[in-house]
């Protein structure tokens, strides 16, 4: 019998081995996504305890700006030496990073382990759909990306829940938001490590250096730019507009960079393929308002509502429960038909729904009515963001199958990372405007107690303003989904690939 570790072809059916590897990937895919809403709730017990209360931020925006910068490097170098290797490797670098920042004893450290914790997080993402890409045809890979979006929404959502449990609990606290995922990350490499190692054609020229520090350059700077713009510095400013003309140059000369180079990192030729332009664009937008939705909303139920952590993350459970269902069903139904159009089209629709349903948000908005809006915009994101990295990968040829599930992976990061950094300026703008002078709204937000202990007018004041932010939020929100909807109703429907 052929080892399983050593074998080069896919498996022809569903045997034990191949879902002791499903299990591997769905275990590494669940870290891999907790890592980015984890640890918001624990921000205020962190800098209690550490100081640097002006650094906070950087531990929330350093992993998502790593996952977003490593996420195409990863895909790429899993189309050279094959995603199993890969996989492993990034794994071990979440690990490392996950260690780091649980044992760090000032704010600097923390951040170094937070953005070392998002490089291995990014390949995370990027290789589990290519591991599988390589052992199941495209038709009957629906239904493992439907378990991958279950694995995805869980952890987007559960995260403040399991964070608040973890902060709350007597002998553990915050540190334990990052070394509780090690054990869950190394039994996943241990289940990954049974996968089939297909072995990729060779390389058609050197590693794409040159293009690949462009492409993570760009990247960066285009999240700095909107982290850090109406925060650290004014909007009309120098500093504005020095990065904004620097993310301009690095993209020109990334788009150079790629199209000359002889292996390329994101082939510009591949984005004309039917499905992987679209299935990228709508991935950005959608992923921008499902971050939002969220990273914001929580703490709305925090702040404004006045729930701790725990009930905060219940409270989410029409979302989550909603996109479970939705991707586990869209997985099936694809897997049984081989037709996918229609659940982004409907997923998208449903995502303007929501969007619409949250924006006229109010401190006593009703709780079924949020409740409902949130089940809308769960069902929403469910239909759409793993199928959308399947249409990616059925676009192209076997040996991209990685480059194209990292670029449709590659652009729901990036418009996560955008959408939370342009939605939080929003937000703090809102605040700032809406509080009395002097005030900073970044030390004003914080667990319900701390809020309950400001005074009554500067409490209003903070629960006020901060919910008119979140519904101009959704507000921006709607005509971005309906840009989604729009993308994906244009695209043409090309048959699942039956045979890889």
């Amino acid at each position: 019998m052929t080892d399983p570790a050593d074998a080069s072809s896919p498996p022809a059916g569903p045997a034990p081995a191949m879902r002791t590897v499903l299990s591997g990937a769905l275990a590494a895919l669940f870290v891999g996504s907790l890592t980015n809403t984890i640890v918001g709730i624990a921000l205020p017990t962190i800098a209690g305890e550490l100081g640097g209360q002006d650094q906070v931020p950087w531990v929330a925006s350093a992993a998502l700006l790593t996952m977003t910068v490593a996420t195409p490097l990863w895909g790429k170098a899993a189309d050279r030496k094959g995603p199993r290797p890969l996989l492993l490797a990034a794994l071990g670098v979440f690990v490392a990073g996950s260690l780091v920042a649980g044992c760090a004893p000032e704010m600097s450290v923390l951040i170094a382990g937070r953005a070392l914790q998002g490089v291995g997080a990014g390949g995370v993402l990027a290789l589990t759909n290519a591991l599988v890409a390589g052992l199941v045809p495209a038709r009957r890979r629906g239904l493992y990306t439907g378990w991958f979006g279950v694995a995805f929404g869980t952890a987007s959502v559960a995260g403040p829940l399991v964070g608040g449990l973890l902060v709350g609990l007597p002998g553990l606290g915050w540190r334990w938001c990052f070394l509780g995922v090690i054990p869950v990350a190394l039994a996943a490499a241990l289940l990954v490590r049974l996968a089939p190692h297909r072995v990729p054609d060779a390389p058609r020229g050197g590693v794409d250096v040159l293009g690949g520090a462009l492409l993570a350059a760009c990247a960066s700077t285009l999240v700095l730019l909107l982290s850090a713009g109406g925060r650290a510095w004014p909007w009309p400013s120098w500093p504005t507009a020095a990065l904004g003309g620097a993310v301009l140059v690095l993209a020109a000369g990334c788009v150079h960079r790629e199209r000359r180079a002889a292996d390329p990192i994101l082939p510009p030729s591949l984005f004309a393929r039917p499905g992987l332009g679209a299935a990228c664009a709508t991935s950005f937008l959608v992923g921008a308002v499902m971050f939002g939705g969220v990273i914001y909303l929580p703490q709305y139920l925090q702040v404004v509502r006045g729930h701790g952590a725990t009930g905060a993350g219940l409270l989410m459970l029409p979302q989550v429960g909603t996109m479970i269902a939705a991707s586990t069903l869209s997985g099936y139904l694809i897997n049984r038909t081989g037709r996918w159009k229609v659940f982004p089209v409907v997923g998208c629709a449903l995502v303007t729904a929501g969007a619409v349903l949250l924006s006229p948000l109010a401190p006593d908005t009703s709780a079924w009515w949020l409740a409902g809006a949130m089940a809308v915009l769960g069902l929403g994101t469910g239909l759409t963001q793993q199928v959308l990295v399947l249409v990616a990968q059925n676009a192209v040829g076997a040996g991209d199958v990685g480059v194209a599930g990292a670029a449709a992976t590659f652009s729901r990061t990036l418009g996560g990372a955008v959408g939370v950094a342009a939605f939080g300026a929003m937000i703090s703008a809102r605040l700032r405007s809406g509080l009395p002078s002097g005030q900073d709204p970044d030390a004003l937000l914080g667990t319900p107690e701390r809020v309950a202990e400001l005074p009554a007018q500067l409490a209003d004041s903070v629960r006020t303003s901060y919910t008119a932010g979140l519904a101009s939020v959704f507000l921006v929100a709607v005509p971005l989904a309906a840009a989604a909807l729009a993308a994906v109703t244009l695209t043409r429907e090309t048959p699942l690939d039956t045979r890889r």
